[in-house]
Protein backbone atom coordinates (compact mmCIF):
# COMPACT_ATOMS: atom_id res chain seq x y z
CA UNK A 1 0.00 0.00 0.00
CA UNK A 2 1.47 3.62 -0.83
CA UNK A 3 0.98 6.85 0.28
CA UNK A 4 -0.07 9.71 -1.67
CA UNK A 5 0.46 13.39 -0.14
CA UNK A 6 -1.02 16.69 -1.67
CA UNK A 7 -1.19 20.18 -0.54
CA UNK A 8 -4.79 22.06 -0.49
CA UNK A 9 -2.26 25.57 -1.02
CA UNK A 10 -0.11 24.14 -3.68
CA UNK A 11 -1.75 24.88 -6.99
CA UNK A 12 -0.34 22.16 -9.13
CA UNK A 13 -1.01 19.63 -6.22
CA UNK A 14 -4.68 20.70 -5.49
CA UNK A 15 -4.72 20.33 -9.16
CA UNK A 16 -4.12 16.31 -9.48
CA UNK A 17 -5.74 16.16 -6.26
CA UNK A 18 -9.14 17.83 -7.99
CA UNK A 19 -8.76 15.19 -11.12
CA UNK A 20 -8.77 12.20 -8.68
CA UNK A 21 -11.43 13.83 -6.99
CA UNK A 22 -13.65 14.23 -10.26
CA UNK A 23 -13.08 10.81 -11.34
CA UNK A 24 -14.92 9.62 -8.00
CA UNK A 25 -11.36 7.88 -6.54
CA UNK A 26 -10.94 9.53 -3.63
CA UNK A 27 -13.17 8.26 -0.39
CA UNK A 28 -13.09 10.01 2.76
CA UNK A 29 -11.75 8.61 5.75
CA UNK A 30 -11.06 10.77 8.94
CA UNK A 31 -9.16 13.26 9.45
CA UNK A 32 -5.78 13.97 11.84
CA UNK A 33 -4.73 17.19 12.77
CA UNK A 34 -4.01 19.56 9.52
CA UNK A 35 -4.93 16.81 7.35
CA UNK A 36 -7.73 15.12 5.28
CA UNK A 37 -7.06 10.83 4.72
CA UNK A 38 -8.90 9.51 1.72
CA UNK A 39 -8.81 6.18 0.50
CA UNK A 40 -7.46 6.30 -2.78
CA UNK A 41 -7.93 2.75 -4.97
CA UNK A 42 -6.87 0.97 -1.68
CA UNK A 43 -4.35 3.25 -1.28
CA UNK A 44 -3.80 6.26 1.18
CA UNK A 45 -4.03 9.85 0.52
CA UNK A 46 -3.34 12.46 2.47
CA UNK A 47 -4.28 16.36 1.87
CA UNK A 48 -2.74 18.91 4.21
CA UNK A 49 -4.98 21.97 4.73
CA UNK A 50 -3.37 25.01 5.34
CA UNK A 51 0.82 24.60 4.85
CA UNK A 52 2.54 24.33 1.55
CA UNK A 53 3.83 20.72 0.70
CA UNK A 54 7.66 20.67 1.78
CA UNK A 55 6.71 22.07 5.40
CA UNK A 56 4.72 18.37 6.03
CA UNK A 57 7.38 17.18 8.19
CA UNK A 58 4.81 16.09 10.74
CA UNK A 59 3.06 13.60 7.91
CA UNK A 60 5.36 10.64 9.16
CA UNK A 61 3.93 10.74 12.77
CA UNK A 62 0.39 11.01 11.28
CA UNK A 63 1.15 7.99 9.82
CA UNK A 64 2.18 6.69 12.88
CA UNK A 65 -1.05 6.97 14.01
CA UNK A 66 -2.80 4.86 11.57
CA UNK A 67 -3.70 1.65 11.44
CA UNK A 68 -2.04 0.60 8.04
CA UNK A 69 1.33 1.76 6.98
CA UNK A 70 2.40 2.82 3.79
CA UNK A 71 5.38 1.34 2.11
CA UNK A 72 6.37 4.12 0.40
CA UNK A 73 5.31 8.25 -0.16
CA UNK A 74 4.88 10.01 -2.96
CA UNK A 75 4.58 13.74 -3.12
CA UNK A 76 2.84 15.65 -5.99
CA UNK A 77 4.03 19.33 -6.17
CA UNK A 78 4.55 22.35 -8.04
CA UNK A 79 8.35 22.68 -8.69
CA UNK A 80 10.15 26.84 -8.26
CA UNK A 81 13.36 27.48 -9.54
CA UNK A 82 15.17 31.32 -9.37
CA UNK A 83 15.49 31.23 -13.67
CA UNK A 84 11.64 29.26 -14.21
CA UNK A 85 11.66 27.37 -17.47
CA UNK A 86 9.26 24.54 -18.14
CA UNK A 87 9.79 21.51 -16.22
CA UNK A 88 9.20 18.06 -14.89
CA UNK A 89 11.16 16.86 -11.77
CA UNK A 90 11.69 14.14 -9.53
CA UNK A 91 14.04 13.52 -6.79
CA UNK A 92 14.26 12.19 -2.96
CA UNK A 93 14.06 15.06 0.08
CA UNK A 94 16.63 15.80 2.59
CA UNK A 95 19.02 18.48 3.57
CA UNK A 96 22.65 18.04 3.75
CA UNK A 97 23.28 20.94 5.29
CA UNK A 98 20.92 23.69 6.66
CA UNK A 99 17.26 23.43 5.83
CA UNK A 100 16.41 26.46 4.12
CA UNK A 101 12.95 25.55 2.62
CA UNK A 102 11.29 22.79 5.36
CA UNK A 103 13.06 19.44 7.07
CA UNK A 104 15.51 18.74 8.94
CA UNK A 105 19.30 19.85 9.18
CA UNK A 106 21.96 17.43 8.19
CA UNK A 107 19.67 14.73 7.73
CA UNK A 108 17.99 13.37 4.28
CA UNK A 109 15.05 11.03 3.44
CA UNK A 110 14.90 7.28 2.80
CA UNK A 111 15.28 7.29 -1.23
CA UNK A 112 13.99 4.60 -3.22
CA UNK A 113 15.68 4.77 -6.48
CA UNK A 114 13.82 2.99 -8.76
CA UNK A 115 10.61 4.74 -7.99
CA UNK A 116 12.58 8.08 -8.60
CA UNK A 117 14.03 7.52 -12.04
CA UNK A 118 10.76 5.19 -13.05
CA UNK A 119 8.92 8.63 -12.68
CA UNK A 120 11.76 10.36 -14.28
CA UNK A 121 11.41 8.57 -17.26
CA UNK A 122 7.51 8.17 -17.35
CA UNK A 123 7.10 12.21 -17.09
CA UNK A 124 9.88 12.42 -19.83
CA UNK A 125 8.42 9.81 -22.22
CA UNK A 126 4.29 10.82 -21.72
CA UNK A 127 5.64 14.72 -21.92
CA UNK A 128 5.14 14.41 -25.69
CA UNK A 129 1.92 12.71 -25.88
CA UNK A 130 0.80 15.47 -24.08
CA UNK A 131 1.91 18.02 -26.07
CA UNK A 132 4.12 19.54 -23.35
CA UNK A 133 7.36 19.20 -25.21
CA UNK A 134 8.70 22.25 -24.37
CA UNK A 135 8.87 20.77 -20.55
CA UNK A 136 12.19 19.92 -19.53
CA UNK A 137 12.57 16.30 -17.40
CA UNK A 138 15.41 15.96 -15.14
CA UNK A 139 16.29 14.24 -12.07
CA UNK A 140 17.43 16.77 -9.25
CA UNK A 141 19.60 16.50 -6.35
CA UNK A 142 18.51 15.44 -2.71
CA UNK A 143 16.97 18.57 -1.36
CA UNK A 144 14.25 20.51 0.37
CA UNK A 145 11.77 18.88 3.40
CA UNK A 146 9.64 17.06 4.34
CA UNK A 147 12.76 14.83 6.06
CA UNK A 148 10.78 11.41 5.79
CA UNK A 149 13.44 8.70 7.84
CA UNK A 150 11.57 4.85 7.63
CA UNK A 151 9.44 5.27 4.67
CA UNK A 152 10.79 5.81 0.98
CA UNK A 153 10.20 9.27 -0.45
CA UNK A 154 9.58 10.33 -4.08
CA UNK A 155 8.81 14.21 -4.94
CA UNK A 156 7.07 14.73 -8.93
CA UNK A 157 6.99 18.06 -9.87
CA UNK A 158 5.51 20.81 -12.48
CA UNK A 159 7.00 23.89 -12.74
CA UNK A 160 8.66 26.26 -12.68
CA UNK A 161 6.96 29.11 -12.24
CA UNK A 162 2.98 30.37 -11.98
CA UNK A 163 2.51 30.35 -15.97
CA UNK A 164 3.28 26.50 -15.89
CA UNK A 165 2.00 25.57 -12.47
CA UNK A 166 -1.44 26.60 -14.27
CA UNK A 167 -0.85 24.20 -16.96
CA UNK A 168 -4.10 21.60 -16.77
CA UNK A 169 -2.14 19.06 -19.10
CA UNK A 170 0.75 18.49 -16.79
CA UNK A 171 -1.71 17.60 -14.21
CA UNK A 172 -3.31 14.98 -16.29
CA UNK A 173 0.05 13.91 -16.91
CA UNK A 174 1.03 13.58 -13.32
CA UNK A 175 -2.50 12.06 -12.56
CA UNK A 176 -2.27 9.67 -15.58
CA UNK A 177 1.69 8.93 -14.42
CA UNK A 178 0.36 8.24 -10.41
CA UNK A 179 -2.16 6.03 -11.34
CA UNK A 180 0.23 3.69 -13.62
CA UNK A 181 2.07 3.75 -10.15
CA UNK A 182 -0.99 2.95 -8.30
CA UNK A 183 -1.58 0.03 -10.88
CA UNK A 184 2.01 -1.44 -10.59
CA UNK A 185 2.77 -0.15 -14.31
CA UNK A 186 5.41 2.05 -12.94
CA UNK A 187 8.21 -0.28 -12.14
CA UNK A 188 11.88 0.10 -12.93
CA UNK A 189 14.79 -2.81 -11.57
CA UNK A 190 18.14 -0.90 -12.87
CA UNK A 191 21.46 -1.19 -10.75
CA UNK A 192 20.54 1.36 -7.75
CA UNK A 193 23.23 4.26 -8.07
CA UNK A 194 23.91 7.46 -6.19
CA UNK A 195 25.49 10.73 -7.82
CA UNK A 196 27.64 12.97 -6.61
CA UNK A 197 29.20 16.63 -7.39
CA UNK A 198 27.09 16.88 -10.77
CA UNK A 199 24.77 20.21 -11.16
CA UNK A 200 21.62 20.20 -9.15
CA UNK A 201 19.48 19.27 -12.00
CA UNK A 202 21.38 15.85 -13.15
CA UNK A 203 23.33 15.95 -16.37
CA UNK A 204 23.62 12.25 -16.54
CA UNK A 205 19.77 11.92 -18.54
CA UNK A 206 21.29 9.56 -21.06
CA UNK A 207 22.49 7.01 -19.00
CA UNK A 208 19.49 6.90 -17.31
CA UNK A 209 17.18 6.86 -20.08
CA UNK A 210 18.99 4.30 -21.24
CA UNK A 211 18.33 2.16 -18.30
CA UNK A 212 22.14 1.79 -16.98
CA UNK A 213 20.53 3.06 -13.40
CA UNK A 214 18.64 4.12 -11.14
CA UNK A 215 19.96 6.99 -8.80
CA UNK A 216 18.09 7.75 -5.61
CA UNK A 217 20.43 10.48 -3.48
CA UNK A 218 22.36 12.86 -5.05
CA UNK A 219 25.05 15.27 -3.57
CA UNK A 220 25.47 18.70 -6.10
CA UNK A 221 28.83 20.44 -6.43
CA UNK A 222 27.24 23.41 -4.69
CA UNK A 223 27.28 21.52 -1.71
CA UNK A 224 30.78 22.29 0.09
CA UNK A 225 32.62 20.77 1.92
CA UNK A 226 31.39 17.11 1.33
CA UNK A 227 31.85 15.03 3.83
CA UNK A 228 31.94 11.61 4.85
CA UNK A 229 29.02 11.72 6.76
CA UNK A 230 27.29 13.08 3.69
CA UNK A 231 28.46 9.99 1.56
CA UNK A 232 27.91 7.43 4.25
CA UNK A 233 23.84 9.14 4.36
CA UNK A 234 23.67 8.91 0.67
CA UNK A 235 24.65 5.10 0.68
CA UNK A 236 22.49 4.16 3.71
CA UNK A 237 19.63 6.04 3.18
CA UNK A 238 18.75 4.60 0.03
CA UNK A 239 16.05 1.19 0.32
CA UNK A 240 18.23 -0.60 -2.36
CA UNK A 241 22.00 -0.25 -1.24
CA UNK A 242 23.76 1.41 -4.35
CA UNK A 243 26.37 -0.13 -6.66
CA UNK A 244 27.50 2.56 -7.89
CA UNK A 245 28.42 6.09 -7.57
CA UNK A 246 28.89 8.28 -10.08
CA UNK A 247 31.07 11.20 -9.70
CA UNK A 248 31.40 14.09 -11.48
CA UNK A 249 35.43 14.19 -11.25
CA UNK A 250 36.29 17.57 -12.38
CA UNK A 251 33.31 19.58 -10.30
CA UNK A 252 35.11 18.35 -7.01
CA UNK A 253 38.66 19.12 -5.98
CA UNK A 254 42.13 16.51 -4.74
CA UNK A 255 41.06 16.37 -1.06
CA UNK A 256 37.31 15.40 -1.60
CA UNK A 257 38.10 13.24 -4.66
CA UNK A 258 40.35 11.39 -2.05
CA UNK A 259 37.78 11.07 0.16
CA UNK A 260 35.18 10.43 -1.99
CA UNK A 261 36.95 7.08 -3.12
CA UNK A 262 37.99 6.24 0.55
CA UNK A 263 34.89 6.52 1.71
CA UNK A 264 33.16 4.52 -1.18
CA UNK A 265 35.76 1.94 -0.71
CA UNK A 266 35.44 1.19 2.06
CA UNK A 267 31.38 1.30 1.81
CA UNK A 268 31.78 -1.37 -1.28
CA UNK A 269 30.56 1.11 -3.53
CA UNK A 270 31.83 1.25 -6.93
CA UNK A 271 33.52 4.64 -8.52
CA UNK A 272 32.64 5.79 -11.94
CA UNK A 273 34.39 8.90 -12.86
CA UNK A 274 32.91 11.31 -15.03
CA UNK A 275 34.34 13.52 -17.00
Amino acid sequence: MYGFVFSKVDVVSRGVWDLFNRDGELRYRSSVGDYEIYDLKGHIAFLALNRDIVYLDDVEDVINKLDTKPSELIFVSRHAMKNPRPMFTSHVTGNWGAAELGGKPNTVSLANPHTITAFYRELCRLRVDYGLDQFECYIEATHHGPTVMTIPVTFIEQGSSEKEWGVTRGWELLHNIVSEFIEGKLVSNYEPAISIGDLHYLTMGNRLLSGEADIGHAIPKYVSPITEDMIIKAVTMMTHKPVKAYVSWKAIDSKTRALVTEVLNKLGVKLIKRT
